[in-house]
């Protein structure tokens, strides 16, 4: 298992851990109101990656730097990485 994979259990049992003790100290209603901020929280996060990726994109088009393989490439793999942590779902309309 890689550092990564590690982190990212981690902050999942701490999320899980977390939820159940919310749940436990406030009932179902607490719990459920931990759910639904993650939920969106995390809906926020991504659409604010998603418009700060077609900011990036409109301004490399500005530039002149979409045709430039390596910067084209270094885009490609952040936008990888943030659809491989959930930030950023792979059915998003490519930029």
């Amino acid at each position: 298992m890689s550092d990564e994979e590690e982190k990212q259990n981690i902050l999942d049992k701490l999320n899980s851990t977390f939820t159940d003790f919310v749940g436990n100290a406030f009932g179902e209603s607490g719990k459920e109101f931990i759910e639904e901020t993650a939920q969106k929280v995390k809906e926020f996060s991504s659409s604010s990656i998603k418009k700060f990726m077609e900011f990036s994109d409109s301004l490399l088009e500005k530039l002149s730097l979409h045709e430039n393989e390596s910067v084209i490439k270094a885009r490609d793999s952040v936008e990888d990485m943030l659809k491989q942590a959930g930030l950023l779902k792979d059915d998003e309309e490519e930029f």
